[in-house]
Order: structure tokens, then sequence, then C-alpha cells
């Protein structure tokens, strides 16, 4: 988003979790995380000093850039160059470590439903077969869909996609069931679903909560430690893969990704 419209967006619209004039505490901490984004490249080319190193696109600086939205900021968190989240930087691992596995057997058919260009780029320099990308609408040009599907009514045939990418998406829908039920369906057997969505550990089980559109990423849902369980059904067996299972403390120190990052591998019985 340029500078000018996210500013009028952020700090001057009264409905935004940071307008000036009615939230000043968290108004004053976007504009800080802004500053810094902006003085971090000069310091990097002053110092040479590289602590972070993306996995995605192997760029190395002294810290990954802060996310910035009206309702959150999170230090640490995205590549200057890809775009990539901590969560991409773990799951490109995971792929690759598929795909050392699959040694040399890439799948062919790719869907990711609402794909970030982060996971495109991922995608691109995986040596992978292209993803088709689709999305619910064309409204915002980040995702660039190839096609627009409801995914609670995917417009896909059975058993017709090799992996699918569902990154980040899931809590955006009030109507989980029929979402979930459509990925199995329009996997191949033996095809896989990466699945991402923001975890709540402190919370005892998921829930539903009413979308609030005022803010910059409405949720349907609050998912606890038992989403692994609403993803279960009888044609995959769902695995999930947790950061601080799977990668040391050094090597997550360096590429940025939180302990507690993790993703479900939903692998479809054959």
């Amino acid at each position: 988003m340029p500078a000018l419209s996210f500013l009028k967006s952020t700090l001057v619209d009264p409905q935004s979790p940071a307008c000036l004039w009615r939230h000043p505490v968290q108004a004053a901490r976007v504009v800080a995380a802004a500053a810094g984004n902006v003085y971090l490249p000069a310091l990097e080319m002053l110092t040479g000093i590289a602590r972070r190193e993306c996995s995605v696109c192997g760029w190395r600086g002294y810290r990954f850039r802060t996310f910035l939205s009206a309702d959150e900021v999170i230090r640490d968190c995205i590549c200057p160059v890809c775009g990539s989240f901590d969560r991409h930087r773990l799951l490109v691992l995971g792929l690759r470590g598929e795909l050392a596995v699959l040694k040399g057997a890439v799948p062919q058919v790719l869907v990711g439903f609402s794909l970030s260009g982060a996971m495109r780029f991922l995608l691109e320099h995986e040596g992978l077969a292209r993803c088709f990308r689709s999305d619910v609408e064309l409204n915002d040009r980040r995702f660039a869909p190839d096609f627009l599907t409801d995914l609670r009514r995917a417009a896909l045939r059975d058993k017709s996609v090799d992996w699918i990418f569902c990154s980040h998406v899931l809590e955006h829908v009030p109507e989980l069931e029929p979402c979930v039920d459509e990925l199995e369906r329009v996997l191949k057997p033996g095809g896989v679903a990466w699945i991402q969505v923001p975890l709540e550990p402190q919370l005892a089980c998921s829930r539903s909560i009413p979308v609030d559109q005022h803010r910059a990423h409405a949720h349907a849902w609050q998912f606890g430690p038992d989403f692994g369980e609403l993803l279960g059904r009888s044609g995959w067996r769902v695995t999930e893969v947790c950061a601080c299972d799977q990668i040391d403390a050094a090597h997550r120190r360096s590429f940025g990704i939180a302990a507690e990052e993790r993703y479900w591998l939903c692998r479809k019985r054959g």
C-alpha cells in the first residue's frame, strides 16, 4: 500500500484502531515502527551486520522489517526482498524436506487459496510446477488470482490437485467445516494440503467470533490447540508440524521464526 494511503487509512480514519486523536498510543507505535523500517536499510549498509537470514530468498541483514497495520505491529517479521513472514520461512523448510523425500517426483497440479506474494515467490523458486492462485474476489491485487472461487464450494474437480496451499485463510471464513471438506475432496490420493492459521495457545478450544469489519485482518475464528482436531477427516492423515520441534534455537533465531509457529500437513490416503 502506498505510504500516503496507509497514512490516511491508519492514522486519520476515525474508525481505525490507530486513529491519531482516538487511539494516540497505538498511533505512536505505528509511526515509530514505520520510522524504524525506513532507517534499517541505512543501518545495514553502514554496519554490514547480518543477524538474520531469509530461508525463502536468501536475503541477509540486521533485522527483518516490522509488519504494520492499524491494529498490529510485529517487529522483526517481514523479509525486505521477498516479503515472507516467519510462517512462510518455516513452510519453505518443510517444502524442501518433502521435495527431498520425493526425489524428483514433483507434484504437477498445485492450487493456492489467497496465495500471498511471498508464497508465490517461494513456490516459483523451488522448481515446482506453476501454482494456480485462487481467491473469492479481485479486490486485493496482492493475490493476483488466476480464477475466482468460493472455498466453501470450490470450483475444482474431485481428486484433481496434488498439493494445496491454504495459509491464513480459514480463520476468515465463518463456515469452517465446508471449507475443510472441500480441501479434502479436491486432493488426489497421496496429495497434500499445507494449512496454516494463527494459533492462540491460551484458548481452551477454538471458537467462532463476530467479524469486525473495521479491523485490518477481520477474523471469523480464534483457533486454539484443538485446531488439528477440527481438520480431522477419514480421508486424510493430519500432522501438526511445530517450529520448536523441527528447527534448533540458533536457526530459528537466524531465520526469525517464532518457536510456536506451525503448520498442519494433511496427506490424503491412497
